[in-house]
């Protein structure tokens, strides 16, 4: 099997997990109600706050939590692959001896749960012209954004299918703790000016702050943060390239890391039966 069917298998099975256990229309419905809901929550908390639907604040946080969805929800579902193959429906030991190497069946995977949150996300762009955010979207550089997002998101979910083939059941916490740095550290819903200087600094070496960023700009036509506003558009896209593909490749030198040594361990197919 080439490379190509075999990422296309493991595409097709991560839609299958995802969607058997309801029609294709409902699991649709889901898959857009459930991230779309948490954005209108923060949406009203943002009204209570401010009273008014308005602003550039308003379009700063609606833009990001937006696209914060595809990070999260990503993060979320491949943090539990590796607990879902190995406890929940015991294959684990059988992928390891499947001519697809279990690296290549995650990255598979993977595409298809980043795919399926662009979904919402479009949703909720759409909603936001309800709330008057003006757009102007840059497509070239959303489409550049999309795919350098997808390296380093991917990459960080790489990572921990890594830590989880060592650990027992702890692969949703793992994946909520990277969302949550994030979140807080990457300029999602409040400006990275805002931070006191040394977080400001940890910031910068995220890939996810400077994606934020050049997300604002693709959709915005302009960056309202102060603190990335000092950065050309040509300095964001080069450090999101670098950094995207430095942390690809330092997540997959950890995964075969974990893997050997959790072969070492003999705790690969490990059961925790909790």
């Amino acid at each position: 099997m080439n490379v190509k069917n075999e990422l296309k298998a493991a595409m097709w099975l991560e839609f299958q997990i995802e969607s058997n256990w309801t029609s294709p229309l409902i699991f649709a419905i889901y898959n857009i109600l459930k991230p779309v809901g948490a954005a209108l929550v923060l949406v009203a908390m943002f009204y209570v706050v401010v009273g008014a639907w308005t602003g550039n604040s308003l379009a700063f946080m609606y833009v990001g939590n937006a696209f914060y969805m595809i990070l999260a929800q990503t993060l979320f579902s491949i943090g539990w692959i590796v607990h879902d193959d190995r406890e929940h429906y015991s294959t684990l030991r059988y992928l390891y001896i499947s001519p697809t190497p279990y690296f290549r069946y995650l990255v598979g995977r993977s595409i298809t749960r980043y795919s399926l949150s662009i979904v919402p996300m479009c949703v909720l762009l759409l909603l936001g012209l309800a709330l008057k955010i003006e757009y102007r979207f840059n497509l070239l550089l959303l489409t550049f954004a999309l795919i350098l997002g997808f390296v380093f998101i991917v990459g960080t979910a790489l990572l921990i299918s890594g830590i989880n083939l060592l650990t027992a059941r702890h692969g949703g916490a793992i994946g909520e703790a990277f969302a949550g740095i994030f979140y807080l550290a990457s300029g999602v819903v409040f400006p990275v000016a805002l931070l006191p200087g040394w977080a400001q600094q940890i910031a910068l070496v995220f890939p996810t702050t400077y994606w934020f960023s050049i997300i604002r700009i693709a959709v915005l036509g302009y960056e309202s943060d102060k603190f990335m506003g000092g950065f050309s558009v040509p300095d964001l896209c080069l450090y999101l390239t670098t950094l995207s593909f430095v942390y690809f490749f330092l997540a997959y030198l950890l995964f075969r890391f974990a893997d050997t040594l959790a072969r070492k361990l003999g705790i690969l197919d490990m059961s925790t039966t909790y």
